[in-house]
């Protein structure tokens, strides 16, 4: 089955966006080289992501960054493609299950936040890649959101300190070879 991977940045208040869905915060946070981007990039070819940061990603860059993989976009209010992306409507957790089950290397789940909640909470999100930045926010979209259902556990894999930024990798405990 293909692993589904989150590698998403947040504040170390565990904000993914401020109050108004800005991420200029993040782009002032002083990385080393891509920080980790390429090496979880090669491992993936699917993308995954809500339309608020379907269309936040359009407006931060000239040219669609995701060209060479297969992009699905979440959305109640568009359907079709639009020559960069296919949207989909419906239940995220059935449609990332059938997916897993196609031949291929990774899913990476970009954002949004629902999504995020929805895998979290259907345990559906087999690596956290998250990398976290030197801002207290206080306020603004969170990168987990209060999502009913049991506590869980990961196991980290490795951390990594990327200039003024640290990267947290866990994995799901399930998906752990036994000792």
């Amino acid at each position: 089955m293909k692993p589904v991977i989150l590698f998403i940045a947040a504040s170390l208040d565990g904000y993914i966006a401020d109050a108004e869905g800005n991420i200029d915060w993040l782009l002032k946070a002083e990385g080393e080289d891509d920080n980790g981007y390429d090496e979880m990039y090669r491992r993936v070819d699917t993308v995954v992501m809500g339309r608020k940061t379907y269309e936040h990603v359009l407006v931060l860059t000239d040219s669609f960054p995701y060209s060479d993989k297969d992009c699905y976009v979440f959305s109640t209010s568009r359907m079709g493609n639009d020559g960069h992306v296919s949207f989909v409507r419906g239940s995220v957790s059935e449609w990332l299950q059938n997916k897993q089950q196609e031949s291929g290397s990774g899913i990476w789940v970009v954002g949004g936040s629902d999504i995020i909640g929805t895998l979290l909470h259907e345990e559906l999100i087999d690596e956290y890649i998250i990398t976290l930045t030197p801002d207290l926010l206080g306020s603004g979209i969170p990168l987990f959101k209060q999502s009913p259902g049991p506590p869980k556990r990961l196991h980290l894999q490795e951390v990594k300190r990327w200039g003024e930024l640290a990267q947290l990798h866990y994995k799901r405990i399930r998906d752990m070879p036994s000792q």
